[in-house]
């Protein structure tokens, strides 16, 4: 019975209410461009984030992810496809696990692994308001961050100078997620991100990070002794040098 418990306690959706898994076909829906962004919802002190992104979305619980896959909507309704899930929510190393790498994982502790891996709502989006619906009679309402992708186009070019760049630079702002919270930004290009070597360069007024694990790249915005990153998603990190 506790492992039953804990495997519920993992899907974030559950939290908030129950809620109907489906399969669906995703090569015949379309998707709201709308939703680009990242919608926060909070209850009982729990945040938690969607972050989308033309077919993707992943999903965070204070800051630690949950799961991310693929997403599509139409006649008013949103079918999510989970293809992976952060294992430290069951005891499991903190990476993502692909489907049958987490089912493989629940069975080795004695938890039944979910029937399938997909979940459907009704929806609308109304400015900055995602409202979720539910065969239930039940709603759920996201706001979106300020920080989202209109901001990012409307921060269209880059400003200071690449020597700016380099140096100490901690995170003051932002999500934690898959982002650098400590980096050294070296002249010769390379550098040190959280521990691991990373190699970096300013290019077509863009800046680009290639880090073991991840790679991104960004407006940037070089003020003084403070660094802004605008991710191509709308995300926006700020730095502060040491």
């Amino acid at each position: 019975m506790a492992n039953k418990k804990n495997w519920l306690k993992i899907f974030i959706v559950v939290l908030i209410f129950g809620m109907t898994f489906v399969i669906f076909d995703a090569c015949s829906k379309n998707t709201d461009q709308r939703l680009n962004g990242t919608w926060v919802h909070t209850r009982s002190g729990q945040e938690i984030r969607y972050i989308y992104k033309s077919g993707k979305y992943e999903i965070t619980s204070d800051g630690i992810p949950v799961e991310k896959g693929t997403f599509t909507t139409s006649d008013g309704k949103i079918f999510y496809h989970i293809t992976h899930r952060w294992g430290s929510r069951i005891g499991l190393d903190s990476k993502w696990y692909s489907n049958n790498e987490w089912e493989a994982a629940l069975k080795l502790k004695n938890i039944n692994p979910p029937s399938n891996n997909g979940s459907t709502f009704e929806y609308t989006v109304n400015g900055n308001t995602l409202t979720w619906g539910h065969s239930s009679g039940s709603k759920i309402v996201f706001t979106k961050e300020s920080s989202s992708v209109k901001n990012f186009e409307s921060s269209s070019k880059s400003s200071g100078s690449v020597s700016a760049i380099i140096g100490r630079w901690s995170l003051t702002e932002g999500p934690r997620r898959n982002n650098p919270e400590e980096m050294e930004l070296l002249k010769d290009g390379a550098g040190i991100c959280d521990g691991l070597g990373i190699t970096w360069k300013i290019e077509n007024g863009r800046f680009y990070l290639i880090h073991p694990s991840a790679a991104f790249s960004s407006i940037y915005n070089v003020s003084g002794s403070s660094l802004t990153l605008t991710k191509e998603d709308g995300e926006v990190l700020k730095y502060k040098k040491k």
